[in-house]
């Protein structure tokens, strides 16, 4: 009987400390989630402000804004496989004919293009839109630049645009000349 006795409170003990343990890292995990959901709504309400302060900027500058948070679908190609992104920027603006993507950072470490994140995302912006320039907001310094990726293909196809185009006005010459 002893020997019994002695089994079940071992068991017991057992059952006790597991169930502790299991509550114990259940109460750790919501309050983790928690903090973290309001330090994530502290960031949004930051990012929403920033964002507000960027699009006055905009429109005191002459910046006409066409789209705020657009999406746009990448899709990149590995062997047969396709993987589908959504790209979301913060502001999509015009101003003297020039589009322009506008991101804009409310304050870390990451509002610089000397950033690898950043640099990556503006690459990203620039592949997925192809706008004349992307502008990079930093709120917390209250900076901005103009970035634009000098890339040598964007370039060639500049001029092989330029010279088809300079191909249709001389046969388009040519073709008046022939009919007069």
């Amino acid at each position: 009987m002893f020997f019994i006795s002695r089994s079940r409170d071992l068991y017991l003990s057992i059952v006790i400390l597991l169930l502790g343990g299991i509550l114990s890292l259940f109460l750790y995990l919501k309050i983790k989630n928690l903090l973290n959901s309001k330090q994530a709504k502290k960031r949004a309400a930051i990012s929403k402000r920033a964002e507000q302060k960027a699009e006055k900027w905009l429109k005191r500058n002459g910046f006409k804004i066409i789209e705020r948070q657009q999406s746009r679908p990448l899709i990149i190609k590995a062997g047969t496989t396709r993987h589908r992104y959504q790209i979301r920027i913060d502001f999509l603006v015009k101003k003297n004919g020039r589009t322009y993507v506008v991101e804009v950072k409310s304050g870390s470490q990451n509002s610089h293009i000397t950033n690898r994140e950043t640099r990556r995302q503006l690459l990203e912006y620039f592949l997925a839109y192809q706008p004349y320039g992307i502008i990079l907001f930093d709120m917390e310094t209250k900076k901005f630049s103009e970035i634009k990726f000098l890339l040598p293909y964007f370039h060639s196809r500049l001029i092989e645009n330029i010279i088809f185009f300079l191909l249709g006005a001389l046969i388009a010459l040519l073709g008046m000349y022939l009919v007069r």
